[in-house]
């Protein structure tokens, strides 16, 4: 490795701020920096040994990112809840041309809606009081207000009292998605955040899947039971994780934020065990945090306006445009309307359906992140979401066959059911790894929170519209819709063609360092960054052009 790593030379070039000099060798400290490609086997040996050496992060980690959980659990109870028909008999009027109930548009819209507008300002408060109050206070906020939300769902005896409960249950989930991912993805080793942060999906998944194997087991019970049991599993993992959230150390790079660097070490020491270098990982978060500067400029990169200065504008549009491909991808229908749409088009199963769907959908997630070391974040993301587009227009085109035709259905069935795995494993799993590793370490809070407020308001937009288009007494669409999907998808995969980077295995100083020296996003693999220095890697004459040079990168343990 030695031998290979003194013979690999790399020339500076003139991008922007990034000096020329003469063809030199790299020196021995790119051992520690260098990212090149290197081969399957070696990636897989790299991330065990790292979870290995961590592994008490690892399950810290898991645990914090449990609470994610109640954003896939209440984002498919929306839709499964209007698929029962006690609950729309409970809450709807009578459709005398189906010779069924139906919850009237509007009420649907709002019901659809509550959780999201909860959400938004959820995501703000977390954005606005992280960096005032701490992340355990806000969990804590996050899990009562959770289990007081959930105990009026179940015993709501109108409309509008099921709304309000939605509306404060939103407001705990908004919480609850910004506060884990910012907690892992701020204090994870680089050589553990691609995992980390697209744990963020597979919680996801795993509520949807709960909530899907919920409603098929509940589909069996007469009564308003039927839909309430779905509600009543909202009070589970909130109160599982009240159990252990005593014993979570606050964030050390909180402590640093608030120049308590006392309590940053002996929050290291419980989050990555006795064998942590402690000093080392003060020294990673300062810099990390441009402690170094005047501390006007350091306050100033905890404000919500710097997440839109010329130094961080670039990285919130690309946050931004990672969580609303999955929103303008289609994941909203395939998703959160499944099972009524399963019923739309005549089978009886649906609720059977949904399940079979979530199960695939959280293996294929799954996988995903088990490759998340491997797969480039653009191709994970832009190459997904491409795929995504041809399957869109295909479910969009069989559609407009009549519900009557048997092979029509069966074949939306299966494309309905594999958009869903390929969105899962791509667009799903990577736009929230996008959007938490391209922040900026200062400025996360902030960016995740705004990333999150977008979102939800365009999922609110979404919620408020879905039910005309869908809904047999109104413009009854069906599938059609993802036509308008493709169209909004090409605008937002054109944004991250030219502005989303290669994180990929990519430490918080080096992302700084590329942005710094104006080096293209679309180019951040063609570079590394030796000794605070951004460099270009040297190609060889070859095949299709030239191969970068390989060496071995060796993955060392946090701090």
């Amino acid at each position: 490795m030695g031998s290979s790593l003194k013979s690999l030379e790399v020339e500076k070039t003139d991008i922007s701020h990034v000096e020329t000099t003469a063809e030199e060798p790299l020196p021995a400290k790119l051992e520690d920096h260098q990212h090149l490609e290197i081969t399957t086997k070696e990636q897989w040996r790299k991330l065990w040994a790292a979870i290995r050496a961590d592994k008490r992060f690892c399950l810290w980690t898991l645990y914090t990112m449990l609470l994610v959980f109640s954003w896939g659990y209440d984002a498919n109870l929306s839709g499964l809840a209007i698929a029962f028909p006690d609950f729309r008999k409970a809450y709807g009027n009578y459709y005398a041309v189906g010779d069924e109930y139906v919850i009237p548009a509007l009420w649907q819209s709002l019901w659809n809606a509550a959780s999201t507008i909860g959400q938004v300002f959820g995501g703000y408060a977390a954005g606005q009081f992280a960096d005032f109050w701490g992340r355990k206070v806000l969990l804590y906020a996050s899990v009562f207000i959770s289990l007081g939300s959930s105990f009026a769902l179940v015993f709501a005896p109108t409309l509008p009292v099921l709304f309000v409960s939605k509306l404060l249950l939103g407001l705990s989930v908004g919480l609850a998605t910004v506060l884990p991912p910012l907690y892992v993805t701020e204090n994870a080793p680089t050589h553990l955040r691609s995992i980390a942060s697209s744990l963020t999906n597979v919680v996801i998944v795993f509520g949807q899947f709960c909530a899907s194997i919920t409603g098929y087991g509940a589909s069996g019970i007469q009564g308003v039971w039927s839909f309430k049991l779905a509600f009543v599993m909202t009070f589970v993992i909130p109160g599982l994780y009240l159990c252990g959230l005593p014993f979570l150390p606050e964030s050390p790079v909180w402590y640093m934020k608030k120049g308590r660097e006392e309590d940053a070490r002996k929050a290291i020491t419980r989050l990555y065990g006795p064998g942590a270098d402690i000093d080392a990982c003060i020294e990673t978060i300062k810099t990390e945090l441009k402690q170094t500067e005047n501390e006007e400029s350091a306050a100033s990169q905890t404000s919500w306006k710097s997440i839109f200065t010329k130094e961080h504008r670039s990285r919130t549009l690309v946050a931004v445009l990672g969580l609303q491909s999955q929103n303008f991808s289609g994941g909203y229908f395939a998703n959160t309307y499944q099972t009524y749409y399963f019923q739309l088009i005549g089978q009886a199963d649906s609720f059977q359906l949904t399940a079979i769907s979530s199960s695939l959908q959280l293996l294929s997630n799954f996988a995903a992140v088990c490759l998340s070391d491997i797969i480039p974040r653009r191709k994970g993301l832009i190459g997904g979401g491409t795929l995504l587009m041809f399957w869109s227009v295909i479910i969009a085109g069989v559609s407009m066959a009549p519900t009557t035709n048997t092979s029509a259905n069966i074949a939306l069935l299966a494309f309905m059911i594999t958009w869903s795995m390929i969105y899962t494993a791509t667009v799903g799993c990577y736009g929230w790894a996008v959007a938490q590793e391209t922040a900026a370490q200062a400025t996360r809070p902030k960016t995740i929170s705004f990333v999150l407020v977008c979102q939800q308001l365009t999922a609110l937009l979404l919620s408020s519209v879905f039910p005309y288009f869908i809904n047999p007494d109104e413009l009854n669409w069906g599938g059609r819709v993802m036509f308008l999907f493709v169209g909004a998808e090409l605008f937002i995969f054109a944004g991250l063609y030219f502005f989303q980077p290669e994180t990929k295995n990519r430490s918080n100083a080096e992302i700084d360092a590329l942005y710094a020296s104006r080096v293209s996003p679309r180019k951040f693999k063609n570079f590394v960054v030796v000794e605070d220095q951004v460099v270009e890697k040297k190609k060889k004459a070859g095949f299709f052009g030239g191969l970068a040079d390989k060496a071995k990168h060796v993955g060392k343990s946090v701090c």
